[in-house]
């Protein structure tokens, strides 16, 4: 079933709390989802500005430019995210698919930091998806703590990093991994 809105998504949205108050960068590169509405509104509320937003699926994108009511998107591309320059340091990169890292090989490796990139877990958990991922970016985890607060989530050092992952769930189980450094 394809949510039609984050609104009564309470998990999810505390997880994007908590993620994005790493981040300092005024601008986000994102995929806005179901509700581009609610995307731009938590963006601006949050203090970002929202530089660009993607959508591949011409269906989406009719919905969102019927939809939208915000004149504050500076560019809204038809495509697929990873063909936004990967390396801005005025952005956050805020790439939440529904797919998992298997079908997303190519993001992973493209986007190299100021990235939260959210993961379907489904059929393979949470553990697999983690060991793809860093397996993928050819990252060695050297630090690994299971916190609690202020949502569950790892916090995870590489030869390469530091990033929080956060296993979720609201209507089907999810993972955000983002790097912060």
């Amino acid at each position: 079933m394809t949510k039609t809105s984050y609104k009564e998504a309470r998990n999810k949205k505390a997880t994007r709390e908590f993620v994005f108050s790493h981040y300092n960068q005024p601008k986000i590169v994102g995929l806005a989802g179901p509700d581009i509405n609610e995307y731009v509104q938590w963006c601006k509320s949050n203090g970002f500005e929202v530089d660009e937003i993607w959508e591949k699926d011409p269906r989406v994108m009719m919905k969102q430019l019927t939809d939208i009511k915000h004149d504050s998107i500076a560019k809204y591309r038809f495509g697929d995210i990873s063909n936004t320059m990967p390396d801005r340091k005025d952005a956050v990169y805020d790439l939440d698919y529904c797919g998992c890292v298997k079908t997303l090989y190519e993001s992973v490796i493209k986007f190299k930091q100021n990235i939260v990139m959210t993961f379907s877990i489904r059929g393979v958990g949470a553990e697999k998806t983690i060991k793809s991922f860093f397996s993928v970016r050819k990252e060695k985890i050297v630090a690994r703590i299971n916190k609690t607060k202020p949502v569950k989530h790892i916090s995870i050092k590489t030869d390469k990093g530091k990033y929080i992952v956060v296993p979720y769930f609201d209507t089907t189980p999810m993972l955000t991994i983002a790097r912060i450094s």
